[in-house]
């Protein structure tokens, strides 16, 4: 009974290591040197963006007080916002809607669902306090936008959810 149970032991503890010992070579990453590496461009002047921290308050799933946390310009390169024509609220830069862009609502996140669903994905509260960092572009099509407001709406009603002097 002791040599079956030895056995069964050494068995046991051997499934394992067989298990990870594999066939494939071990390959070490490559790295490319430093100097192969360039630095991305400095931005133009005109090239400036608005990063504004946003508090927004949420009951029963919407969006009922934004307040603006901090608000800065810098010189910097902005996301490619312009291009997207859909989205839960749109930002309007200034005052003409030729300089808006949509984003969806900062107070949900999208899930992936299981493979089951024919539904790729849902979303779900973030809760009822949400911190939303937004960046601004303030130039499109390689001019600057002159502008002393940045308003956000929700599109299902047009409701303004938040407007600030920047």
């Amino acid at each position: 009974m002791r040599y079956l149970l030895l056995i069964l032991t050494a068995l046991l503890s051997a499934a394992p290591l067989a298990q990870t010992n594999s066939q494939m070579p071990i390959e070490t990453p490559k790295f490319e040197s430093a100097k192969q590496h360039k630095p991305m461009a400095k931005p133009a002047d005109y090239q400036r963006i608005a990063i504004l921290n946003i508090n927004l308050k949420y009951d029963k799933g919407e969006a009922v007080n934004a307040e603006l946390v901090r608000s800065r310009i810098i010189k910097s390169v902005a996301p490619k916002v312009f291009t997207r024509q859909i989205g839960d609220w749109q930002v309007i830069i200034g005052n003409n809607p030729k300089n808006a862009f949509f984003v969806n609502d900062p107070g949900y996140l999208e899930v992936e669902n299981d493979d089951k669903n024919e539904i790729p994905y849902h979303y779900i509260s973030r809760g009822a306090d949400v911190a939303w960092d937004l960046v601004v572009p303030l130039y499109k099509d390689g001019q600057s936008i002159d502008a002393s407001t940045i308003t956000i709406k929700r599109v299902k009603d047009e409701k303004q959810i938040f407007e600030s002097k920047i």
